[in-house]
């Protein structure tokens, strides 16, 4: 009986500990949306829409570009790296995202969303699905999550870097250091 009760236990530790990992989904959109509305003190909305520009650095992409309106969108993608369904095998994809940037002065809101991988081997669609639309037998649950944690790891990193920019006070050039 201690085994089956430990076992239970196990389990609903690793169910809940997983479940804090999971991205955020919209209520509205059931998308995975990675969404913020942050306050620049003393920048105007044509300052924040500069700023917004110049973080879709290739310029590629470009889905919306208002400046009047302060609302520009592209689309971005990154790399990833995830297990193949054979053990020791890694297979290499891309996901795409949508970047949409509002800005009015003081703040500007930002939304990631609409992520979908994409590879050669074998495309897995969108993130929120549980398990890959080319099926698990092409893409392996293991490369799944590996490819969903990678995503949550790069939008982090978008994120934080978008709050230095936007937030960047003098609009001066931003440090970014020489350790990359």
């Amino acid at each position: 009986m201690k085994i089956i009760f430990s076992l239970l236990i196990g389990i609903a530790m690793s169910l809940v500990s997983q479940a804090q990992t999971l991205a955020p989904i919209d209520t509205a959109t059931k998308k995975i949306s990675y969404t913020g509305v942050i306050n620049v003190e003393k920048a105007t909305q044509a300052v924040l829409f500069k700023r917004a520009h110049s973080l879709n650095v290739s310029g590629s992409g470009l889905i919306t570009d208002k400046a009047a309106d302060g609302y520009y969108s592209y689309k971005g993608q990154f790399p990833v790296s995830y297990h193949a369904p054979q053990p020791g095998l890694m297979h290499a994809g891309t996901v795409e995202y949508t970047v949409v940037m509002a800005c009015k002065d003081g703040r500007y809101k930002y939304i990631i969303t609409n992520f979908v991988h994409a590879s050669d081997k074998g495309s897995g669609g969108p993130l929120e699905k549980s398990i890959p639309a080319c099926n698990k037998y092409v893409l392996s649950l293991q490369g799944w999550g590996d490819i969903k944690r990678q995503t949550a790891e790069q939008m982090d990193k978008l994120i934080a870097n978008m709050k230095v920019v936007m937030g960047n006070p003098e609009d001066k050039p931003v440090n970014v250091g020489n350790d990359w």
